[in-house]
């Protein structure tokens, strides 16, 4: 689905926090981590973290997550769980292991009325055009995107994402992790047994139209927490002479507890939709 925005990145002047720490993992897989930044929205006392990425379409740069996690709308639910005018990126600096926290606002004006859609329907990605700051050390997502791969099962599949444990956390924490795991080929056959399980008076055109998502979507085992939402994922693959390489496979989407598997959505969808194309 095409949507015209008019966008406008804010920057605050006092909303650069203080140079804050950030770790980066000791690995093969270290540059894949790059790809990967927390986003948070503060809503009264709450603090929502997920995971965005950034794309680049000629000279224009936008900044990439789910709709949930930028606009508060659950596409589970077709409900709203927060709303927030502005938008926190913390990004790494070029010259240094620190990073910094910047507002964008997110607002009506900028980014649109807050939709309700469902899942079935549409896929969970929101992308914002976003001026990249001149001491911000961003990596595209272009880097790793091939047609060949992007539907492809992988061999492992490797997420970066920012959860963060319940409870009470400082404002702007985040703390990068690792989820590696399987395309769970059989995901939906499990899910909808889950469902005549858990919801044994669902009828079967209920559970037709849930599955019906695997047009959109595929799961991965494990599951995903809180605060890997809008990660891209990469895939494993070896080429023809043997040779390991990283591909984009799709973005995170959110976890099913009942199954202990987490939603993706497809590679070429999310392209799609990157190009202006859904």
């Amino acid at each position: 689905m095409k949507t015209l925005y008019s966008h406008c990145l804010i920057w605050m002047s006092g909303l650069f926090l203080p140079l804050i720490s950030s770790a980066q993992p000791a690995d093969e897989t270290a540059l894949l981590a790059k790809y990967s930044y927390p986003i948070f929205a503060l809503a009264g006392k709450q603090q929502y973290t997920g995971t965005a990425f950034f794309y680049r379409a000629g000279d224009s740069t936008y900044l990439v997550s789910n709709y949930h996690a930028i606009k508060g709308m659950s596409p589970l639910k077709k409900s709203i769980t927060f709303s927030s005018d502005t938008l926190y990126l913390k990004y790494p600096l070029k010259t240094s292991g620190e990073s910094r926290v910047l507002a964008i606002d997110v607002s009506a004006e900028s980014t649109g009325e807050t939709e309700l859609f469902s899942m079935v329907d549409r896929i969970d990605l929101l992308k914002i055009p976003f001026d990249v700051p001149a001491d911000a050390d961003i990596h595209f997502i272009n880097d790793l995107i091939d047609p060949a791969y992007l539907n492809a099962i992988p061999e492992e599949v490797m997420v970066f994402g920012h959860p963060t444990e319940p409870g009470s956390v400082p404002a702007f924490y985040s703390k990068k992790q690792r989820l590696a795991g399987q395309v769970n080929e059989q995901g939906f056959a499990d899910y909808d047994a889950s469902l005549k399980v858990n919801f044994p008076g669902s009828s079967d055109s209920a559970r037709a139209i849930l599955s019906n998502t695997s047009r959109h979507y595929y799961f991965i085992k494990p599951y995903a927490a809180q605060g890997y939402s809008g990660a891209p994922v990469f895939g494993r693959f070896r080429t023809a002479d043997n040779k390991i390489i990283y591909r984009f496979t799709g973005v995170i989407f959110a976890g099913q507890p009942m199954t202990r598997q987490t939603w993706a959505i497809k590679g070429s969808v999310a392209l799609q939709y990157l190009q202006g194309e859904l």
